[in-house]
């Protein structure tokens, strides 16, 4: 005779219990497999963002009479707008007119002007500015406040984030996926008329370095560029200007090189050349003892003519070559970068008023 086993409600509530317990278990196990650890950070977004944009500089003119070399700087824009890709922005380095108030006029907006083929087909126009900007007709005058402030409310498509007063002049952007960084300085930045300095490389004012500081430790780009007027390292005439011994730039090159900018880009020199600053070359002005050398290999890019008269003067051979000179006579310049992913790729072009070639090419991977 068989027995049927009797289950009773207390059973059941062991099952139950023990069906919940392993759930928990497991829920613990799954957690403990997939939570970061608080002091483990999360990975960088990898990103395949390109950008195209151009960089050019110095378009002025020798006279009062032909202030913008408008038939070369016209050329290049031609140049430009045929660019394929189309570039999204074009940043100009300073030195567009010969002089920034001519015979009762500003310069500005009619070198702006010049510029409508791009800006009218969605390509922006970025300016740092110039030592010419700051002249009155008679240079002998000085820097000139006002055209400082009619610079800034012609360029107010200039962002408008750097530090008080300094709005338009000094200011950031990042590429539409943050994967880039941009920031341009004003080494001339006064708050009333000044006479001609002995040296125009003019200063890094205290404002802006601190203003910098603060936006590149907010940012996570991988490629940073700085744009501004003046070289750090002169390799022609203007060799002697850095004398003054201006120990801001030798800090504002210390902090491009610790955080690894990809890019210095400038003008005022009038002529191409680009160098990788290694440790291989001295901070300047030298010190003694030497400051630390640099380590990151930031570019030293310095296009310098894009109208502005070449200097054409005898370099030595084998500077010409360390520094990739090119200064023939009427011969002008820009540069395209093109940002892919961790590549920075700058390809140069050279010519007058036809058609221009391509001869100077490099590539910055991060």
């Amino acid at each position: 005779m068989s027995h049927k086993s009797k289950i009773t409600l207390s059973d059941v509530k062991v099952v139950l219990n023990i069906f919940a317990l392993i759930l928990l278990i497991a829920a613990i196990v799954m957690s403990s497999c997939t939570k970061t650890k608080p002091d483990q950070q999360e990975p960088p977004v990898e990103t395949s963002e390109t950008l195209r944009f151009v960089f050019l500089a110095d378009s002025r003119g020798d006279t009062l009479t032909y202030p913008v070399n408008d038939t070369v700087l016209t050329a290049i824009i031609s140049q430009i707008g045929a660019l394929s890709p189309r570039p999204s922005f074009v940043l100009f380095g300073g030195d567009m007119s010969y002089r920034g108030w001519i015979h009762n006029n500003y310069t500005f907006q009619a070198w702006a002007d010049l510029f409508t083929p791009l800006t009218s087909n969605g390509i922006t126009l970025y300016t740092a500015i110039g030592n010419h900007e700051l002249y009155h007709e008679h240079s002998s005058l000085g820097f000139w406040l006002l055209n400082q402030q009619k610079f800034q409310g012609t360029f107010s498509g200039n962002p408008a984030n750097g530090p008080a007063g300094h709005e338009h002049l000094a200011y950031s952007f990042s590429s539409p996926g943050a994967n880039s960084f941009f920031a341009v300085l004003d080494p001339y930045f006064m708050s009333k008329d000044t006479t001609l300095p002995k040296h125009l490389g003019g200063n890094i004012e205290s404002a802006e370095m601190t203003w910098l500081k603060a936006q590149v430790a907010q940012t996570k780009a991988t490629h940073k560029f700085l744009f501004i007027h003046t070289p750090y390292y002169y390799i022609s005439k203007d060799t002697a200007e850095p004398a003054f011994a201006n120990q801001s730039y030798t800090a504002l090159w210390s902090f491009l090189d610790s955080n690894k900018f990809d890019l210095y880009a400038c003008g005022h020199s009038h002529l191409f050349s680009r160098r990788t600053i290694d440790s291989t070359l001295l901070p300047y002005p030298q010190t003694t003892p030497p400051t630390p050398k640099w380590k990151n290999n930031v570019v030293q890019l310095l296009n310098g003519t894009c109208g502005a008269g070449p200097d054409t003067g005898t370099i030595d051979p084998a500077v010409k070559t360390a520094w990739n000179i090119c200064n023939d006579p009427k011969t002008y310049y820009f540069s395209v970068v093109d940002i892919n992913g961790s590549t920075v790729k700058v390809t140069s072009y050279k010519g007058c008023t036809g058609a221009y070639t391509l001869f100077d090419t490099f590539t910055i991977t991060k």
